[in-house]
């Protein structure tokens, strides 16, 4: 059999040059773990999404959001200016607010008719109103969860319950936690939490609304 010929032995200086590589690599996967987590934890303790949410909204002040729990049970707040529109179906029953020149017409689908309610215009800063009340009472916990098989970044308000559309659950805020769920920047859902029990709504957030919304239908008849 040949001679197996014995590795040769590496010199002081290849030892020092693989050590210090080794070493190198090493340091720098370090400071990408640490970077990673670092940035990760930015992003979700740094940032507070409802409240850029709520800025782009007042910026303009117009916006068009719609809850919904179900195809029965919705309401869209569209808002233009010192115009705006809250169209409602509570349990099928569809109405509409339309509030503009410092007045609130209210529509009745049902009988094509809208009565007028002189110098009113409460409805028509109440979703930022409610908004602003939420993001000023408190720094909201923070983390991640899935909805129907895609995770969400949400912020949880505690004794919040302003977006609970089922109020015969008769429950008190003191017991009532709130979850808004982000896609990037975009508000998605939002959870009502109430003890053991929760409520979970869809939100569609637009910054584009269309003049014609603000307008009562030609075929309602003053009541």
């Amino acid at each position: 059999m040949e001679n197996l010929k014995k590795p040769e032995k590496l010199d002081k200086k290849q030892k020092i040059f693989i050590i210090s590589v080794c070493a190198i690599v090493a340091i720098i996967i370090v400071l990408l773990i640490v970077y990673t987590a670092t940035r990760s934890v930015e992003e979700n303790t740094s940032e507070n999404r409802l409240a850029n949410m709520y800025g782009k909204m007042t910026r303009n002040n117009t916006y068009g959001i719609t809850f919904q729990l179900d195809d029965n049970n919705k309401y869209t707040v569209s808002r233009k200016g010192d115009v705006a529109n809250i169209d409602t179906y509570s349990d099928g029953k569809h109405t509409t607010n339309i509030i503009k020149d410092g007045n609130t017409y209210l529509l009745m689908y049902n009988t094509k008719r809208y009565y007028t309610y002189q110098n009113n215009v409460t409805g028509l800063g109440e979703i930022s109103n409610q908004l602003n009340e939420i993001i000023q009472s408190q720094e909201p916990e923070k983390g991640q969860e899935e909805i129907n098989g895609k995770n969400y970044r949400y912020e949880e308000y505690k004794g919040v319950s302003d977006f609970l559309m089922n109020t015969d659950e008769g429950v008190s805020e003191e017991d009532t936690n709130t979850k808004f769920y982000f896609d990037g920047d975009d508000l998605k859902y939002i959870r009502t939490i109430m003890g053991d029990k929760s409520e979970l709504i869809s939100v569609n957030v637009s910054y584009n609304v269309d003049d014609g919304v603000f307008e009562i239908p030609s075929d309602f008849q003053e009541g």
